[in-house]
């Protein structure tokens, strides 16, 4: 049997402002050829489907219309999506009953009553109705689903609570798995960060314990013979575990387009106790996101030479330095480029004018940040700020919890 894991797709993104349908629609034209050639039995989506909790049309239209084409197109036997952080439970889980018709299988969030496993059970069957796999889908869990109350406790207190009892929450999964698998083998699924992962591997912390790093490896029980994870935009194997993160599909960020991007193929055996084939599938790119900085002579001769092998030009973050602010020359670099390629132009997401600082200009110069370039905590430590607010430790606890309420 051989699984396709992915995730993160974060449909219905932007990149300051250009949106990335066109590149989310190049994979999935791939990821359907892909699908076919390589006779994929079953599909995951591991969290993060969509980029907002109240996803555009057209990011639902991509979504609905990709599970309608590997109903239609594939031998896949059952799609499995799962809720991440940027998801909304109940919008995911709103047609789960009429996405069965197409073999689709959705956990959007964890109910508060946690001891209905059956829920996130998910067997899979052969010819003669016999169980060959069982996926224990587990979806993003916010703290407070779990019972773990962030007020007066210090983060070691609440990272402890909360370990326990994810721990216990994969452990009881995979005692029932097991109960329905007989001699098959099972694996299971997360969207959560992990040891091993880095602070900007992901857009945002996916828990209050992410202030002192990812989550250990010994939460998932060592019964599931593999884990796919989601949330972390990089493909790496959580160490001493079965655990793996495929990352994002398509590059998100400058930093995410100087890496590969991949899905993974698992195949597993029928026997329970022989470990899965993992083989990384790197994802072909339709355009990166490209950081240009230097003066103004040097973004020239850089814009000069530039070249790229993705089927469509690269986004071009721009940042010149300069002695003093230069009026019109977003207009003059824009032109410049219409000249050097023509039809085939590379879109340009930002064009900022650094300032260059002497000792003296240092002291008067404040940058200025635009509010889309700030996370919401950010945000939020700038406002306190200017109210002469002291943000302290216990401050920034209350908020992140505050913060985190909005996806439970």
């Amino acid at each position: 049997m051989k699984i396709l894991h992915t995730s993160d797709w974060h449909l219905g993104v932007s990149f300051e402002g250009i949106s990335r349908e066109e590149d989310h629609q190049f994979f999935i034209n791939w990821l359907i050829d892909t699908l076919k050639e390589e006779q994929i039995d079953i599909l995951i989506i591991a969290g993060d489907v969509f980029d907002q909790p109240q996803p555009s049309a057209e990011a639902q239209k991509i979504y609905y219309q990709f599970l309608f084409q590997v109903s239609k197109q594939t031998q896949v036997k059952k799609v499995i999506v799962l809720g991440g952080n940027h998801d909304s439970p109940s919008r995911l889980d709103a047609p789960s009953e009429l996405l069965k018709l197409l073999d689709v299988f959705i956990v959007g969030g964890l109910n508060t009553n946690t001891n209905q496993l059956s829920r996130y059970l998910c067997p899979i069957y052969n010819i003669n109705n016999e169980v060959e796999l069982v996926i224990a889908v587990v979806p993003y869990i916010h703290e407070y689903k779990l019972g773990v109350r962030t007020s007066f406790q210090s983060e070691k207190e609440i990272q402890s609570n909360f370990k326990q009892k994810i721990t216990e929450f994969y452990f009881n999964l995979a005692e029932e798995a097991e109960i329905l698998a007989k001699n098959a083998p099972i694996m299971a699924t997360g969207h959560l960060a992990c040891v091993g992962c880095e602070s900007d591997d992901a857009p945002l912390e996916v828990h209050m314990v992410g202030t002192l790093g990812g989550l250990p490896n010994d939460i998932f029980d060592p019964r599931f013979s593999y884990v796919a994870l989601g949330h972390i935009h990089r493909a790496y194997h959580v160490e001493n575990s079965n655990a793996y993160y495929c990352g994002s599909p398509i590059p998100l960020s400058i930093k995410e387009s100087k890496t590969a991007r991949y899905v993974q193929i698992v195949t597993f055996q029928s026997e329970k106790n022989h470990k899965p084939l993992i083989q990384k599938i790197e994802v072909p790119i339709l355009r990166n996101i490209i950081e240009i900085k230097g003066n103004l002579e040097e973004i020239s001769n850089i814009l000069k030479n530039l070249s790229w092998k993705t089927a469509k030009p690269p986004l071009l973050a721009i940042q010149i330095s300069v002695n003093t602010y230069i009026p019109g020359i977003d207009l003059e670099i824009r032109k410049n480029l219409n000249h050097l390629f023509f039809q085939n132009t590379p879109l340009i997401a930002y064009i900022r004018q650094i300032p260059i600082l002497n000792n003296d200009s240092k002291k008067e110069y404040t940058e200025v940040v635009s509010l889309k370039d700030l996370t919401t905590e950010q945000v939020f430590i700038k406002m306190c700020e200017s109210q002469n607010q002291i943000v302290d430790n216990d401050l920034l606890k209350a908020f992140r919890s505050l913060l985190n309420e909005e996806n439970i």
